[in-house]
């Protein structure tokens, strides 16, 4: 889930996190990710990203790289108002320098986020093309995304955010049933400028050897 708002001009933001997978019939994986964001003008955002998984050869399959980088750029179509929610195009580049990688992926996304104070809503809608599969693999795949974050707390304090969303994805192989996700956290700022993360979440059906628990944890930093 992403907010539709850039990052604010001239503005860092990095964050590195730790996921575990626990997987049925005992498949589990588990690895670090790493992201950095910068506001490169007024409205337009920039940044990579990158995820290193144990088992890369199966979680290829899953769609799941390891190793591979993503470059993105975010453009706010539209401000937030009382009326009408903040709405941004992502366009990304996925490039096949990670283990078992084949192809350059493009990512196109639309993203929308509005406020019903104390609580914000975000939609998300992503396609994304393949530039090689394997035979039984699709080589276009969408996802919707629809999720929220309310804080916690005395009146008037953004310290402590609960987020919560649902993901339905299509199968990366040809023949699959879309796959549901749906995850839960809480993210805790500890400073001025750092946050602290945790969520869990489980996919409910789409995989054989779907994760039955997700675990992630992390710290982000903006300056």
């Amino acid at each position: 889930m992403e907010d539709a708002r850039p990052v604010s001009y001239r503005a860092f933001s990095g964050s590195a996190d730790w996921t575990y997978n626990a997987r049925k019939e005992s498949r589990d994986d588990y690895g670090p990710g790493f992201s950095l964001l910068y506001g490169a003008l007024r409205g337009l955002e920039v940044g990579g990203r990158v995820r290193y998984v144990t088992s890369p050869g199966s979680n290829a399959n899953r769609g799941v790289s390891s190793g591979d980088i993503q470059l993105h750029a975010l453009y706010g179509v539209t401000t937030e108002t009382a009326a009408l929610p903040a709405v941004a195009v992502r366009m990304g580049v996925e490039f096949p320098t990670g283990l078992d990688s084949k192809g350059t992926d493009l990512h196109v996304g639309l993203l929308a986020t509005h406020s019903f104070d104390p609580v914000r809503l975000h939609v998300n809608a992503l396609w994304m093309h393949l530039g090689d599969t394997r035979s039984n693999e699709r080589k276009d795949r969408w996802e919707g995304i629809a999720g929220l974050d309310w804080t916690v707390g005395r009146a008037g304090r953004t310290d402590t955010l609960l987020v919560a969303d649902a993901d339905l994805r299509s199968n990366p192989l040809e023949g699959g049933k879309a796959i549901l996700s749906l995850e839960g956290g809480v993210r805790q700022r500890i400073g001025a400028q750092t946050i602290l993360f945790f969520g869990a979440g489980t996919s409910l059906f789409g995989e054989t050897d779907r994760v039955k628990v997700r675990l992630r944890t992390g710290i982000s930093y903006m300056y």
